[in-house]
């Protein structure tokens, strides 16, 4: 859990504070198998009070191991998250159902960091813009050269028309 205490800031009207963290994926409580990755979180933000709520303002950035979608080689990229979210006192009215909600002078702010973080992976990660992808026939990687493969295709309701034409 990353934790950040708001008593300083909850007295000023316009109270900020300043934060760096570099995170492991224990403590964003982000497992492997979500997103696997290399180094430290580098964190970087603030906590700042909005009035009647406080706000959460961060970047993050790591190196993330990929695997392509096209062609499905493994590969290494930079992940960068945007993280800007609001937290509400727990004695406040009307409410969003998903807000963050504070009742103590401790802030958690795991989950809004972790959220973000998830949320800027790609759902289709590229090795690199033009990947030519694994062949339909073969599956051979088309990015090492062309596999030779006879690449038209041919409606199946007509294969057996296809036929009849070659005898």
């Amino acid at each position: 859990m990353i934790k950040v205490n708001v008593a300083e800031i909850k007295k000023r009207l316009v109270g900020q504070k300043t934060f760096t963290f570099d995170l492991t994926p224990d403590e964003l409580e982000i497992s492997p198998k979500e997103i696997e990755i290399l180094e430290a979180v580098r964190t970087e933000g603030c906590i700042s009070n909005a009035g009647d709520v406080l706000l959460l303002e961060a970047t993050m950035s790591t190196q993330v191991r990929r695997t392509c979608g096209r062609c499905l080689k493994e590969f290494t990229a930079v992940t960068k998250a945007e993280v800007l979210e609001k937290f509400y006192p727990a004695s406040a009215d009307n409410i969003e159902k998903d807000a963050f909600v504070y009742d103590s002078d401790v802030l958690d702010i795991t989950e809004p960091l972790r959220e973000s973080l998830l949320l800027a992976e790609p759902i289709q990660a590229l090795c690199k813009e033009d990947c030519q992808g694994l062949c339909a026939v073969c599956g051979a990687d088309l990015n090492d050269g062309d596999c030779g493969c006879d690449k038209v295709s041919v409606d199946p309701r007509l294969a057996a028309l296809k036929q009849f034409i070659k005898n």
